[in-house]
């Protein structure tokens, strides 16, 4: 009986998140000028906080779709100031970890990645045996490598969360910095003051 409970709220979790996912999609197929990047530049600019804190939902709840934090961060060097959007943008990583991290076992995303990626997975998993922190950090760091499967197997190693929370904070705040000012820098560049 608990098992079968178990596995229905699973099932209502990856429904809500497939129906999210489908919802984004219609809108943006009926209402494109919505999404157009001069309504959205435009929008940003009178309303930066306003932008700032739709910017921390998506980037806190991206975690659950495994899209990666990329391409929305390159999004947001195109609209917001380098400084207050590096700030968001980290809160938004240490919340979306934390999230993953608690949810990790709960969603099941450790028999995803375990048929999908064994390999991988082992790799990881030895290499974080006797080097928690500075595997974390690197993972964190290297950015062909998704931070939220790091989190995700510090979760099912049982890793504390504080440990994994600092070594992706630390690791993305290096890697996200130099995204952010070197994408600020280059749009001066090739748009002008």
């Amino acid at each position: 009986m608990k098992k079968e409970r178990f596995e229905t709220e699973n099932y209502l979790g990856l429904y809500l998140w497939a129906a999210l996912i489908v919802a984004s999609l219609l809108l943006y197929y009926f209402f494109p000028d919505v999404f157009s990047p001069d309504n959205i530049r435009e929008f940003f600019d009178t309303n930066l906080y306003v932008g700032l804190a739709v910017y921390l939902l998506l980037a806190s709840f991206r975690g659950f779709t495994m899209i990666p934090l990329t391409p929305l961060l390159f999004a947001g060097i195109l609209v917001f100031p380098p400084l207050p959007f590096l700030l968001v943008n980290m809160l938004g990583i240490v919340v979306s970890s934390s999230f993953v991290y608690c949810l990790a076992r709960y969603l099941r995303f450790d028999n995803f990645f375990n048929v999908h990626y064994p390999t991988q997975i082992a790799k990881l998993t030895n290499m974080l045996q006797n080097r928690e922190l500075p595997v974390i950090f690197l993972w964190s760091f290297a950015p062909v490598f998704p931070t939220d499967l790091i989190v995700y197997v510090c979760s099912v190693l049982r890793i504390s969360i504080s440990k994994t929370l600092l070594g992706v904070l630390a690791g993305e705040a290096f890697i996200c910095a130099i995204y952010i000012y070197g994408g600020a820098a280059g749009l001066s560049y090739f748009t002008g003051p």
